[in-house]
């Protein structure tokens, strides 16, 4: 190695330091028995406990993480093959040898040298003496390339193939664990070991670990070589090393601790966003923005803090490293220089001790970020590997078992634990469980499927113990379909074929769907069978499901769980059941006559079809309710028929539309539709003027930062010049060596200095304006999303998920755009301009010579910098896809588990690794040439060099000074020149970001909330509602038409409207126009006289009052939650009082009250630490601390419990009877808006009824027709 290597590796190390801040900166089958649960989670509000932590661990109550268990070292090996065992084993010797190389070469290079010096004063040719010693130069550069390229490719490949095995054994444990194995884990923290933890194992087993065998390497052989050649010296600097380490820790320290901070204020501030994108609507109709933006930006300003205190302690950390390590360069050649006037050492040794002791130290340096990989991957795999060893006792693998050839249905309890439960339900009957929440309806289910195993008692299927049976055989049988339907990220028809083992035809399948009675809605989406469902399926017409599963039931045994009881009035037998006991049973008659729990159920579901005082029962007639539905159906039908056959000129039949593939993947079309968006936008320019003037601020940051960069990047090639002058003195003028090594170790002295002022101020001002820049940018990245329509929140691509992504990502990118392109590119012109002047100052010809290896220097160093960054993103998008497809079986592990689909979600999850693995071994291939020619390309130069230089020398052409200075000059240029570079790739992520975040910022929404218009108040409102000839289709599915004009509705101020009718009607499309989440295609919507688009949109919404099916709470306190009912201007003045009055009134205050913090106990994120009654009330209670004039209730009872709805209902009811506001309330069940002024049965997207419920009734049509598709009356 030559004085340019030890240059080289001077600057390494301080490129790996920076490099460091980014890495640390903010990852049916033919069915024989059907089982149907439609439970809830709802538990009664008043005895709900919400538990909260203690105020010591939630305010600082930090305490020190304790060190989790790890695996022993040949561990992390466990998965490797034989083969893979030897390739290890190579690597490991190659990477040793790689390592001792490089202080090896110094001997070679003293040599050189030795022989140099000697020539050059006269004892011979130069060019001949120094011939061997040059050949010597390219034969072990050829050697660490061949070694570096097959230790680096091996230890890629192996690590790959393992991780691999890992990922699927993982995968393949967990889908086969049992649920009370699922019970006790936590679903996040499986999907987040899977993409995390294997991956983190993958680095410490790959290149990271050929790094730290390399450092190792030559850490001993530096050291050796130093104290075997002169003891002396290598003593003098090692007693720097410590020195040197402590400096070199500082910036390693301040970028663990804070960053760390950082990701803390902005995973606060992304929590933050997170819940205004998942609540939106509720955002909105308080008109919430502002009060989040604010908050918002206050997270923003910890992270802001913590950064920039990062790139203080970083840049003067960085900046005391380089004085420490210009200091120990004066110190070793002012010692060196001593010993040689004393001849205690001659210059060339001298040289090679420096030069050893240096390198040695300077790999030692790079040992921590490798060993912390390797020891972080020893942890990792602790609980995977637990996971992978661990064998369920319900164990789905185990092919045992009793294998009946014939079911026939009869199911048995025989379980004492649940307080003797004792039922036999023979072939083909229709059994209901019924009872309150918690009574262990849910309970049998997953005891037929053998989900859970009693501790006492057997359930029997045709008389066999459960237990005795094969566990796959068993759920084959078994068709399960449950209140949320779980429909998985694939098509309609993939989502079909899920039910069954084998591949069924076109017709099959469609003639499957029309007996389910979803053919004709199959046939209205985009694609047909062939429609992507979404990452969470879609629910549709209620009645079209109930008369579906009543078709399928015949000839099966069915067990039905339900809390509508009017689904499960035709069964053969009902169970009722309290507690985990069997309190009642019978047919629907019996135990309805015992007035006991199913008689108190049926009472408060029902709904009144007579007056008081009439004298008889309206009779219902079930032919004639199936005759209407089925007209319905048809007419619905045909007349979606008739727009598609509109459709057939330019597209083929949109009714049977069906692909003949059948692993269609969403994933691959979202990475093919976000390929071509990103090559759209490489099309288009960065962003750059507007990004300077919106740094305006930050410009005295950006002076001083690029001025720094300018002297950072002329430290390195001075740096040559010196050091080439410090070689010929001690080589050629030892005796006489002590004026030019004493100036000259002054001289590396201010070096220090220079580069601690260059490197740390510009580190420094590029932090703080990248900084404050960023804080500003996500600010309004953050204020021009929640400006946006709901529309646009309805678009996939802007789904939560990907919405919190961008704003960190976008924001995180542009900041790189800041904090190291402009300063990289300051640096590299400031480099390339004082190497070469040197250079060519010194020798022109000799500086040609050697610029024709610069390009490939500066290409394998770019070559290497930009693989491993491509491959990282690359490979990280790739595992996105496998993650997907493992945490939805995961998430869904009922459902993968009672269909037997094991087996098909790992092949799916096999089949994502496929890109990744390819990419890997990609990487291995060609990341690794780009390691090898950066190994050995310095090599390579230096041969050329000192050839070209002896030449030269001999020919007179220049002398041994100049050489030695042009060609370190060149080298040293050509490297950071490479190194710099890499900053494209830096760039090109931040172009992209950086034209994302502006599209965000200047897209116009549709309903503008900063638009002027009027702003009535209040008190002049009377709520009048008008809807006339809507013409209305949501913007994310254009081609469904929900109004096509027809809708027509008039209410008068204090009237409460209800609307009523299937799914997907239009009934809450009203709530949605009205608020202006959307607006009409055509037609008026107004409040009073006033059409809503003349209204500014938050003084629209000011007077009015959403509550919804879901309650949106955030994650503050209950009182917090309850004065965001108020409006802007009068939020901080609602007083305690007035929130406990408004809870009060929503029947929520002696809860609340009894909580340990009452008003100021923290609901959590979306209130999950509340029941839904208890949201229902919070909510209500928000609602009307806004006093509206219009209130606006879209389902608030319809997920609830029949007591949680009693519940909930009696505060709506009290709401409504203050008077004064005109309520709308959709409801589905018909119970709930019996008292309404007036009842709007909503039928394809019009009304068609409309009255009060009386007059509706003797109507005898829609309306009719549905309560008595709910009645619960005794005598049917």
């Amino acid at each position: 190695m030559t004085g340019s290597d030890t240059s080289t590796n001077s600057s390494n190390t301080v490129q790996d330091l920076r490099a460091a801040v980014e890495t640390s900166q903010p990852t049916p089958a033919a069915d024989r028995t059907i089982v149907t649960t439609t439970t809830t989670t709802m538990r009664n509000p008043a005895t709900r406990v919400v538990k909260t932590k203690p105020d010591d661990e939630k305010e600082g109550g930090k305490k020190k993480k304790k060190k989790g268990p790890s695996v022993p070292l040949h561990q992390l090996f466990r998965f490797a093959t034989k083969l893979e065992l030897v390739m290890i084993f190579i690597a490991t010797v190659l990477s040793l040898a790689v390592g001792a190389l490089n202080p090896a070469i110094v001997v070679i290079f003293g040599e050189f040298l030795g022989t140099a010096g000697a020539a050059f004063m006269g004892v011979g040719n130069l060019t001949d003496a120094t011939h061997d010693v040059i050949l010597i130069f390219v034969y072990i550069g050829t050697a660490t390339l061949v070694a570096a390229y097959v230790s680096q490719a091996f230890w890629i490949m192996t690590a790959e193939n393992q991780a691999r095995r890992i990922r699927q054994a993982y995968v393949h444990a967990i889908l086969c664990q049992d649920l009370g194995w699922f019970d006790k884990a936590d679903e996040g923290s499986l999907t987040t070991r899977l993409a995390a933890d294997t991956q983190l194992i993958q680095d410490g087993i790959s290149e990271k670990f050929g790094y730290f065998l390399s450092s190792i390497g030559s850490f001993i052989s530096g050291f050796v070589i130093a104290f075997v050649k002169g003891w002396r010296l290598a003593v003098i600097i090692l007693a720097t090393m410590p020195i040197l380490g402590c400096a070199g820790a500082v910036p390693g320290w301040s970028i663990t601790k804070f960053t760390l901070d950082v990701q803390d204020g902005y995973a606060e501030a992304g929590a933050v966003a997170k819940q205004v994108f998942s609540g939106i609507r509720a955002v909105y109709s308080f008109s919430l923005q502002d009060r989040f933006a604010r908050l918002y930006e206050e997270k923003l300003v910890k992270a802001r803090k913590a950064g920039i205190s990062r790139g203080v302690f970083l840049g003067a950390g960085f900046g005391t490293f380089l004085f420490v390590l210009f200091s120990t360069f004066a110190l070793s050649f002012w010692y060196g220089g001593k010993l040689v006037r004393s001849h205690l050492m001659d210059g060339a040794t001298v040289l090679v001790v420096f030069f050893a002791m240096i390198i040695g130290a300077m790999t030692l340096m790079q040992l921590p970020p490798n060993l912390s990989a390797i020891s972080t991957a020893a942890g990792a795999p602790y609980k995977i590997h637990a996971t992978i060893d661990c064998v369920p006792e319900i164990d789905v693998d185990n092919t045992g078992g009793h294998m009946p050839k014939e079911i026939t249905g009869e199911i048995e309890f025989r379980i004492p634990i649940l307080k003797n439960l004792s039922i036999k339900i023979k072939p083909g009957m229709t059994v209901a469980f019924v009872g309150p929440s918690g009574s262990g309806k849910s309970t049998s289910v997953n005891l037929i499927q053998r989900f859970y195993d009693p501790k006492d008692g057997e359930v029997l299927l045709d008389g066999i113990d459960l237990k005795h049976l094969n566990l796959k055989g068993l759920r084959s049988p078994i068709g399960v379909v449950s209140q949320e339907p779980v429909l998985f990220n694939m098509t309609v028809r993939q989502n079909r074929l899920m039910g069954i083992d084998y591949e069924a035809s076109r017709e099959e399948i469609i003639e499957a769907c029309k007996k389910a009675n979803y053919h004709t809605f199959i046939s209205q989406l985009p694609e047909g069978y062939d429609t992507l469902v979404g990452e969470h399926g879609d629910t549709h017409l209620e009645r079209l499901v109930q008369r579906a599963l009543d078709a399928a039931l015949a000839s099966r045994t069915t067990i039905v769980i339900a809390h509508r009881l009017s689904t499960v009035r035709n069964a053969d037998h009902i169970v009722v059941m309290h507690e985990g006991e069997l309190v009642e049973q019978g047919t629907h008659d019996e135990p309805l006559s015992r007035n006991g729990i199913y008689s108190e159920l049926v009472h408060k579901q029902k709904i009144a079809t007579k007056k008081s005082g009439a004298d008889k029962d309206e009779v219902f007639d079930e032919e004639e309710i199936l005759r209407k539905e089925t007209e319905e159906l048809l007419l619905q039908q045909k007349k979606i028929e008739k727009l598609t056959e509109l459709e057939r000129d330019s597209k083929s039949d949109h009714l049977v539309r069906m692909s003949t593939i059948s692993s269609i993947d969403a994933f691959e079309l979202k990475l093919k539709k976000e390929k071509e968006n990103r090559k759209h936008r490489m099309k288009q320019k960065a962003p750059m003027g507007e990004i300077v003037q919106q740094m305006r601020p930050e410009w005295k940051y950006l002076a001083s930062g690029v001025g720094s960069a300018a002297i950072a990047g002329a430290i390195f090639p001075c740096f040559a010049l010196i050091f080439a002058k410090i070689i010929a003195v001690l080589i050629l003028s030892p005796d006489a060596s002590a004026p030019g090594t004493n100036l000259y170790a002054f001289v590396f002295v201010i070096f220090g200095i220079a580069s601690s002022l260059g490197f740390g101020i510009q580190i420094i001002s590029f932090e703080a304006a990248g900084e404050f820049y960023t804080e500003r940018l996500r600010g309004m990245i953050f204020r021009a999303y929640m400006r946006q329509e709901v529309g646009f929140f309805d678009d996939e691509e802007n789904s939560l998920g990907a919405l919190t992504s961008k704003l960190a990502i976008d924001a995180k990118n542009v900041n790189k755009m800041v904090t190291k392109v402009w300063g990289d590119v300051a640096q590299l012109c400031s480099t390339a301009i004082t190497g070469l002047v040197i250079a060519f100052v010194q020798s022109w010809i000799l500086t040609l010579i050697v610029l024709c290896m610069a390009p490939f220097i500066a290409a394998a160093t770019l070559y290497e910098s930009k693989i491993q960054l491509g491959f990282e993103d690359k490979t990280a998008k790739a595992h996105e896809q496998s993650g997907e497809v493992a945490g939805e079986a995961i998430k869904e592990i009922r459902t993968v588990a009672s269909l037997n689909k094991q087996n098909h979600f790992e092949l799916h999850f096999d089949r994502a690794l496929e890109r990744p693995h390819t990419l890997a071994k990609e990487k291995a291939y060609l990341s690794s040439i780009g390691y090898a020619l950066q190994q050995a390309s310095n090599m390579y130069t230096n041969a050329v060099a000192f050839y070209a230089g002896a030449r030269l020398i001999d020919d007179n052409k220049l002398n041994f000074e100049q050489m030695f200075i042009a060609t370190m000059a060149v080298i040293m240029t050509a490297q950071g020149i490479g190194r710099a570079s890499a900053f494209t790739a830096a760039y090109a992520k931040a172009k992209n970001s950086a034209i994302a975040a502006f599209e965000v910022i200047h897209r116009r929404s549709a309903t503008d909330p900063d638009l002027e218009g009027i702003e009535p108040e209040s008190s002049i409102i009377r709520g009048d509602l008008s809807f006339k000839d809507i013409v209305f289709r949501y913007p994310a599915r254009p081609n469904i038409p929900f109004f096509d004009g027809e809708f027509n509705l008039e209410g008068k101020a204090g009237q409460t409207i209800a609307l009523v009718g299937p799914s997907g009607c239009g009934k809450s499309t009203t709530i949605g126009t009205l608020q202006r989440w959307y607006d009409p295609i055509d037609g008026t919507v107004r409040l009073d006289h006033y059409d809503t688009k003349s209204f500014t949109v938050g003084n629209l919404r000011s007077h009015m009052a959403l509550v919804c099916q879901e309650p949106v709470l955030f994650d503050l306190s209950i009182g917090d939650n309850i004065r965001f009912g108020a409006l802007e201007d009068n939020r901080a003045s609602v007083t305690t009082e007035q929130v406990i009055e408004a809870c009060k009134a929503a029947n929520i205050h002696e809860f609340v009250s009894g909580l340990p913090n009452d008003y100021e106990t923290r609901v959590s994120n979306k209130g999950s630490q509340l029941s839904g009654g208890q949201k229902q009330g919070i909510a209500s209670a928000r609602a009307l601390n806004r006093n509206p004039r219009a209130l606006l209730l879209d389902e608030a009872t319809s997920a609830l419990d029949s007591e949680s709805e009693k519940f909930v209902q009696e505060a709506i009811d009290n709401i409504v009877s203050v008077g004064g506001r005109t309520t709308i309330t959709i409801a589905h069940r018909l119970s709930s808006i019996q008292n309404a002024d007036c009842i709007c049965v909503v039928v394809g997207g019009k009304i068609v009824e409309s009255d009060t419920r009386w007059e509706l009734l003797e109507l005898n049509g829609q309306y009719a027709t549905l309560v008595r598709q709910q009645s619960l009356n005794a005598d049917h």
